[in-house]
């Protein structure tokens, strides 16, 4: 019976070990440069209009572009639809908070 419970256990820890979290993905730069345009940026915000792709995917685009900024962080600051059925979603480049 003891048998029995270890093999149990033995399989249920190898099964968990197999669990392992995804890896983080660059994102696709030339997927983003065909569904993205710049509409109008500034060292303090930029607007990209989008469409067939998710917001989160142009997030670390934006990410990228306040940190080139003078070490910024980029902020959603809005999305809005326009007629044509594009959106616009606008980041602001806020400071870094000091800890």
């Amino acid at each position: 019976m003891k048998k029995f419970f270890l093999g149990i256990g033995l399989f249920l820890l190898s099964a968990c070990s197999s669990f392992s979290e995804p890896d983080y993905v660059d994102p696709d730069y030339n997927y983003i440069a065909d569904h993205v345009i710049v509409v109008e940026k500034s060292p303090w915000h930029v607007v990209y209009e989008y469409s067939d792709i998710r917001i989160d995917e142009i997030a670390p685009v934006a990410a990228i572009y306040c940190a080139n900024r003078g070490g910024k962080q980029a902020s959603l600051h809005g999305i809005t639809l326009r007629p044509d059925h594009r959106r616009r979603a606008t980041f602001v480049c806020d400071e870094l908070p000091a800890y």
